[in-house]
């Protein structure tokens, strides 16, 4: 057992897990709702107002209602799939200001015009639209200064890299001292050993 206890002990601690990230479909989400839920109920031929400011209400409240369904859903679902890049989280962002412009000068204009109801419908939309529009901008905050980090901390690494002294070369074995070749003495040639004279017979 003190064996399996030491070796528990040595196992490394499990690493924190990240914290969740709030995809932009969620944030957007709240106003959405309550952005169809006042144009289900808006009836701007109806409004108190002259024909003009209602002919511009009617189209801003059409342009509202086919950013929803067409403009603004691709947008968003290419932000979720990427919610930490913020070149994918722009184009969203961007359309949910231009988007929230037009809210407000429809809002405006039912609070003088239109019915308490539909009024008060466009004044919770508009609302709950600008909570997104911070939340949603907060996001895009974070994801820049988190690519801002990771960038510096490449830097840091390259410049790590790049100011630390190249490894010594490998040491070098000397070569091995030439082989020296002895010469062979030659032999003496051997002097001719002279022949002995037989000395030639006398006469008498």
């Amino acid at each position: 057992m003190a064996q399996t206890t030491q070796s528990e002990n040595r196992l490394p601690s499990p690493a924190a897990p990240a914290p969740p990230t709030v995809l932009p479909s969620a944030i957007l989400r709240p106003a959405m709702q309550s952005l169809q839920q006042a144009l289900a109920i808006a009836r701007p031929e109806k409004w108190k107002a002259p024909s003009a400011i209602t002919a511009e209400s009617t189209s801003d409240i059409g342009s509202i209602q086919r950013d929803l369904d067409r403009t603004l859903p691709p947008l968003v679902t290419a932000s979720d799939a990427s919610p930490g890049s913020v070149p994918q989280l722009l184009p969203s962002y961007r359309n949910v200001e231009a988007l929230y412009d037009v809210v407000v000068r429809v809002t405006q204009t039912s609070v003088l015009a239109a019915p308490t109801q539909q009024s008060v419908a466009f004044q919770q939309a508009t609302l709950s639209l600008q909570r997104a529009r911070r939340d949603f901008g907060d996001l895009i905050d974070s994801a820049a200064q988190s690519q801002d980090r990771r960038f510096h901390d490449v830097q840091v690494k390259l410049t790590t890299l790049q100011s630390a002294p190249p490894p010594p070369p490998p040491p070098v074995c000397p070569p091995p001292p030439p082989v020296r070749k002895t010469r062979s003495r030659a032999k003496p040639t051997p002097k001719p050993v002279p022949k002995p004279t037989t000395p030639s017979p006398s006469t008498n």
